[in-house]
């Protein structure tokens, strides 16, 4: 995997109180003005003061840095730094000053491409929350805490996190692929707290999926986010399909990451990687035919308007597929109502797009966060 630009070494692991006062001097130093989209109007804020940590020895990754407040933050045994920005609360017990300064940045632009990334959307009503622990054992321990009888299946999980009451829990498992699984989290924490009404859980991940993919220039103060640059969703695309282990588009929109990990966890890593492709097929596949239909969900679902749409739709003209389609999370039912009341057409498209991303074998267009596939006309009558 290509290295993270600024924030590789572990060299820089600092006690807690040491990230403070890097941190602080960070923000003490006018950078919070450059990155606070404030102008001159931006403060440095009275909680954070500047203990002499001379400006050569920042991190190159804590330029122009988004941090508000730093303190020292204690759960049990562990501990750690809480960090404030202007839409977050990061508490974190990674010990690299580059990582740990890394993160604020990075969350930052993370939330600006959810409300960006596919249709304009508004902010969060109150700061997103954030726990990223140094080793999965304190993220184990926390894990338990937080969901008490339910963390059985989430502690057997491999490499990952999850987000529950709009916190994001996640451990280090490589600045990167940590970064990845931040983005893919921090969507969730968006939309469980932004929107009025919840997803079809195959759209609720595939988005997620779609927002981890970025770029981290080196030198620069923040990702890109370039939702094509996902070599993990591409590789185990290509993977799936060379082991016949693709679900159908009828089976990834009835499922749930949950339930294809009782097959494997191979079929759940196939799962997402076929809702990753599935959300790059409503947006830019058959001629952009469905991408106004996905906006109008993902604005509908801010509203709370999904319901609506569902009862008056003729999409759905029983009334019992109606009542199941507004008590399911799950299924055709949104397709049918939002993208194409021909269901059969709309999963001979999906499965196309699929075949030309799998034919296609272009790293180094998927390495640039380009589309390794030349997008053609919606076929018409088809």
């Amino acid at each position: 995997m290509p290295r993270v630009g600024p924030l590789m070494p572990y060299a820089d692991v600092m006690s807690p109180q040491r990230l403070i006062r890097v941190l602080a001097n960070a923000a003490s130093m006018g950078v919070l003005v450059a990155a606070g989209c404030q102008g001159s109007q931006a403060r440095a804020p009275a909680a954070v003061t500047a203990p002499g940590v001379a400006r050569g020895s920042l991190p190159a990754a804590l330029v122009t840095s988004p941090i508000v407040s730093t303190r020292e933050w204690r759960w049990n045994s562990v501990e750690g730094i809480e960090i404030d920005t202007r839409s977050w609360t990061i508490r974190s017990s990674l010990r690299s000053a580059n990582f740990t300064g890394s993160l604020p940045a990075f969350y930052e632009a993370a939330l600006r491409n959810y409300r960006t990334g596919l249709v304009e959307l508004p902010a969060p009503p109150r700061r997103l929350e954030a726990c990223v622990f140094g080793t999965r054992e304190e993220w184990s321990r926390y894990t338990e805490h937080r969901l008490g009888s339910e963390a059985g299946p989430y502690l057997k999980m491999g490499r990952g996190g999850f987000t529950s009451g709009g916190e994001a829990v996640l451990y280090d498992i490589g600045p990167r692929d940590t970064l990845a699984i931040a983005a893919h989290e921090g969507w969730h924490q968006y939309s469980q707290t932004t929107f009025k009404y919840s997803l079809p859980v195959w759209l609720e991940e595939g988005v997620a999926c779609f927002m981890e993919g970025f770029r981290q220039p080196a030198g620069a103060p923040e990702p890109i986010f370039l939702p094509w640059r996902n070599p993990e969703r591409y590789a185990e695309l290509r993977t799936a399909a060379r082991k016949s282990r693709l679900a159908t588009l009828r089976e990834v929109l009835e499922g749930s990451p949950q339930s294809f990990l009782e097959t494997s966890r191979d079929a759940q890593l196939a799962y997402y990687a076929q809702v990753w492709a599935l959300v790059h097929y409503m947006r830019d596949g058959e001629g952009g035919r469905y991408r106004a239909g996905l906006e109008a969900m993902l604005a509908d679902a801010v509203t709370g308007a999904i319901p609506d749409r569902i009862k008056s739709s003729d999409a759905i003209p029983d009334e019992r597929a109606r009542r199941l389609a507004l008590s399911s999370k799950s299924g055709i039912w949104l397709v049918l109502v939002y993208l194409d009341q021909d269901y059969e057409r709309f999963e001979r498209g999906y499965d196309r797009f699929v075949g030309s991303l799998i034919e296609a074998n272009s790293w180094d267009h998927i390495m640039r966060g380009e589309t390794p596939i030349e997008f053609e006309p919606a076929p018409a009558g088809k």
